[in-house]
This record gives structure tokens, sequence and C-alpha cells, in this order.
């Protein structure tokens, strides 16, 4: 009974490490550097935006930038 207990306790613990990349670590914004806080909270999602902006080149690049970065922030929210 005891090695069941234990193997279920290891594919527990095999299933939680598994997840763990997935979780970003939770990072105090107020604490960071003006260029660290950037590169977490704007790059990402602004590198998005432009790439596709290039690609599209739209007569109204602001308004097409601004769309795509309201339509597109959840997927970039800590």
């Amino acid at each position: 009974m005891n090695s069941t207990f234990a193997e279920k306790k290891i594919l527990g613990s095999e299933k939680e490490m598994m997840e763990l990349p997935a979780k970003r670590p939770k990072v105090d914004l107020q604490c960071l550097p003006t260029r660290a806080y950037l590169d977490q909270t704007v790059v990402p999602i602004l590198l998005q935006g432009m790439s596709a902006l290039a690609k599209e080149r739209p007569p109204n690049p602001i308004e097409y930038l601004a769309s795509y970065l309201l339509k597109n922030k959840n997927q970039y929210e800590n």
C-alpha cells in the first residue's frame, strides 16, 4: 500500500512540474527598473503589433495598431 501511495505522490509531483512552465512567476512590476518593466509588459505585444502592422500596411497605421493592441491585450496580461 505504501508503494501505491508513493507512486501517486510521484505522479502528482510530475504533474505539478509539467504545469509549472505554463505559469509565469508573479513579479512586482513597481520594483522593476524601467527597461525591465517595459520588456515584461509592453515590448512583447508591441513587437507583435508592429509586425502585423508592417505586413498589413493599412492606410491608418496608428488606428490599426491601437485596435490590434486592444484586441490582443488578454494574451499578454500578467
